[in-house]
């Protein structure tokens, strides 16, 4: 795969907001504009947070999910349904929530396994998806351990939701593939940033191809679940301070 046509981009980062909630853990991040909320999971506890009005008059909610170590959220019309799905990282499943009910897919063997970071990689712990987008028909979701980009095609049956179908590409650079957003309305290209590298990238969906890279500054607050907010990339920020960061093309 050809990369060195990528266009580079600098940026500065401005703090947005700082999670309330105690002891919060964000590790993954959605907006949706039609409600103008932000949804946030916390990887600590498996909870959804929603903050509606996120940035003028942010009010924060929160769902028990119970997700497992979740690291990816989008909401979606699934089934004809709103639905939203949190990446149930550390439980190999997507956390499939409707209404006050949430339970899992498994996703097992489906870009799962163990990160080539990790300390022992014979017997260390497997993990899942990451960032989550939607299409409008089809989930998006990144993955460190295949460090790739899948496309899934989720389908209900009797017995509960499966993935019925998925492709992939592999990222350019890096093996910490984070948040996913798209880039353009029209869906065919789509951001995803490393947590390690303090970078996104842009990618082209239908091939692959990288088409911009954009660097944080290396002091900036470390990037993990990420969405698109008035055109411009939001990340939240895994650590203490909780914070959600916009990124500012130079």
């Amino acid at each position: 795969m050809y990369h060195s046509n990528a266009k580079i981009t600098q940026s500065r980062i401005e703090t947005r907001y700082e999670v309330q909630k105690e002891e919060c853990r964000p590790n993954g991040l959605h907006y949706d504009p039609a409600g103008d909320k932000l949804y946030i999971v916390d990887q600590g506890d498996g909870d959804l947070i929603t903050v509606s009005d996120p940035r003028n008059n942010p009010q924060e909610s929160v769902f028990k999910a119970n997700s497992g170590k979740p690291s990816g959220v989008v909401t979606t019309n699934f089934g004809d349904q709103d639905t939203i799905f949190m990446a149930s990282t550390y439980n190999l499943a997507i956390t499939q929530v409707r209404g006050e009910e949430a339970v899992e897919v498994d996703v097992r063997g489906i870009g799962t396994g163990i990160v080539d970071f990790a300390q022992d990689l014979i017997n260390g712990t497997h993990t899942g998806y990451h960032g989550l987008d939607w299409d409008g028909e089809n989930h998006w979701a990144s993955s460190p351990p295949g460090k790739a980009i899948f496309k899934m095609q989720l389908a209900e049956t009797d017995t509960g939701t499966t993935v019925s179908a998925c492709s992939w590409f592999p990222i350019a650079f890096g093996n910490r593939p984070h948040g996913l957003a798209w880039a353009d309305e029209a869906k065919t290209q789509i951001w995803c940033n490393d947590s390690t590298l303090h970078t996104a990238y842009r990618y082209d969906v239908q091939t692959g191809t990288c088409l911009e890279i954009l660097v944080l500054p290396q002091d900036a607050p470390q990037s993990h679940g990420m969405t698109i907010i008035d055109g411009h990339l939001w990340y939240c920020e895994d650590q203490t301070t909780a914070r959600i960061c916009e990124v500012i093309p130079l």
